[in-house]
């Protein structure tokens, strides 16, 4: 520790082992008020810096610095970086993140269906305008059909993919390898 006044240096060097006893046991005596308190000040710099940086935003894109912070409501959305509107719905089964980001053209067609969309199934828009979400420029692909597999097993997937999608009146059953001999 340098000190610059000589008096106060000479008092330091003088008690050097009292005061180094004292902040000891005063840390001790009071250390959960001192985690606080640096925790408390780690919280307002972080805080000061997310300031800094929403001042600088509206400097350079030109919104008033006294203006109040808008945040969007559940369901308001925003384009995303590739041209689909990205809305909020929390608890939505299928959000794409923690924060409750569903595309809204997933949205439309979930609720349309009246259920969430499976893990293979995309929605497509019929006129490749991704901003028109209407119901009837949606409609539902499904990519559960990889490529390599045998014929049994490509007519075993399509019997189900009709039971799942289409109305089947007879049930078929599925087929073997001596079937198809």
């Amino acid at each position: 520790m340098v000190i610059a006044n000589p008096v106060k240096r000479r008092y330091y060097e003088k008690n050097k082992e009292k005061i180094k006893a004292y902040q000891k046991d005063y840390r001790e005596a009071n250390k959960k008020a001192c985690y606080l308190r640096s925790r408390v000040s780690e919280a307002k710099k972080k805080q000061q810096y997310s300031d800094k940086k929403r001042e600088r935003y509206r400097k350079n894109h030109g919104i008033p610095l006294d203006d109040p912070f808008r945040k969007r409501k559940d369901g308001e959305g925003h384009i995303s970086s590739t041209g689909y509107k990205a809305i909020t719905k929390k608890g939505h089964p299928n959000q794409m993140d923690d924060r409750g980001r569903i595309l809204e053209h997933v949205f439309v067609m979930s609720e349309f269906l009246g259920r969430p969309l499976y893990k293979r199934e995309s929605v497509h828009h019929k006129n490749g305008e991704r901003l028109d979400n209407r119901i009837e420029n949606l409609e539902l692909w499904s990519k559960s059909q990889p490529p390599g597999q045998r014929v049994q097993d490509k007519i075993n997937f399509y019997i189900e993919f009709l039971e799942k999608y289409g109305s089947l009146t007879w049930k078929p059953k599925p087929i073997s390898v001596d079937d198809l001999q």
